[in-house]
């Protein structure tokens, strides 16, 4: 664990030390300014954030470096032996990044509690900010491809995709790891994936789980037509953060997609996020949010609406049996799919277990 030292005679800095190691550096904590600078180098810029009313106490970091309740530090031995003057750049570096994500989290905590109050129900509308906008005016949808001048056989394929879209033309395309993902239930046509760097995409284009999760919906549903009788399916990318819906309860996460089931006067709103899950933690905040989602839906009170969440992880059961130590009937009762061994399968489990399925 960390451990926090007053220095005598200076006032506003505090060393740290590693386990019973001798303290390896100093932290000024009585100047704002300092630490605010430190953390701009580092990339961090609290202005940029808009965290204007975020003060740093001396007190505060002092007594929160001090307390090893809420973090683990995982690191070889051999890291924390004062072997040289050098360990002292690299217990820094721990150090801050530890304040840096403590600070993101606790700052995003406190927002979204002081917003909770508000918190309500609302119908989509064509404005937004989920739907990817060209520029700031209203009704200019789509995406911004930057491409290198030299590459004209990218440009070339890419006004071919353009006049396919303005012309309906949905059909495949694919081109050096850019492709087009074409859903008629998706709310807008189409979605772009990329694999490699031939190009850059704002907003940023489906990942590969991603992609597969979309061609895994799209393929159920266009195989099981029955199953959609008196009911409508429909799905939106969420996008990431300042534009899409995101959950403090659950550490600022922003599932990847926003899946809508309409039966009736009713509708189950379900939260999708295809991932890896091998570094994540079987009690993490992200992984629990199938609990979260429901105390919700609890708060907000509306008979008409249900919500739910999956994650569809790209990681095998087995891996993640090992890591957790549970087995896979215990990570199906957690609303996790897997997206390999049960490629055939696992739409139509998700879809029944938010009852949308006959």
């Amino acid at each position: 664990a960390l451990h926090v030292e007053n220095l005598k005679g200076a006032a506003g800095e505090v060393a740290l030390r590693v386990g019973e190691n001798e303290p390896f550096g100093v932290i000024n904590v009585g100047d704002d300014t300092k630490l605010a600078g430190l953390c701009e180098r580092e990339g961090f810029n609290v202005a940029e954030r808009g965290w204007h009313n975020l003060n740093l106490s001396r007190a505060g970091i002092r007594d929160l470096l001090a307390d090893a309740t809420w973090y683990r530090l995982l690191i070889p031995e051999s890291g924390l032996r004062l072997g040289s003057f050098g360990k002292v750049r690299f217990w820094q570096e721990i150090a801050l990044a530890l304040l840096k994500k403590y600070t993101e989290r606790y700052y995003t905590f406190r927002k979204r509690e002081w917003e909770l109050p508000h918190l309500e129900y609302r119908d989509l509308a064509g404005d937004d900010p989920n739907f990817p906008t060209v520029r700031e005016e209203p009704g200019e949808y789509g995406y911004r491809i930057l491409v290198e001048k030299s590459r004209q056989d990218v440009v070339a394929r890419l006004e071919e995709l353009k006049a396919a879209i303005e012309g309906g033309a949905l059909k495949p395309w694919a081109f050096q790891g850019l492709g087009a993902v074409w859903f008629d239930r998706h709310l807008y046509q189409p979605l772009l994936a990329l694999e490699g760097g031939v190009v850059e995409i704002s907003p940023a284009p489906l990942n590969r789980g991603e992609r597969r999760f979309v061609e895994d919906l799209k393929t159920y549903c266009d195989g099981h037509p029955a199953a959609f009788e008196g009911r409508e399916l429909y799905l939106l990318r969420n996008m990431s953060r300042g534009r899409g819906i995101g959950f403090f309860e659950a550490g600022n996460f922003h599932p990847d997609f926003i899946l809508w089931l309409l039966a009736g006067d009713r509708q189950h709103v379900t939260f999708v996020d295809p991932k890896g899950i091998r570094n994540i933690g079987v009690d993490d905040p992200k992984i629990r949010f199938f609990e979260t989602i429901k105390e919700i839906e609890q708060r907000l009170g509306d008979p008409t609406v249900a919500l739910d969440s999956f994650i569809v992880s790209r990681t095998p059961s087995h891996v993640m049996k090992k890591l957790w130590g549970i087995g896979k009937p215990e990570m199906a009762a957690r609303h996790i799919a897997f997206q390999e061994e049960d490629q055939a399968s696992y739409i139509g489990a998700m879809l029944r277990g938010i009852g949308s399925e006959r």
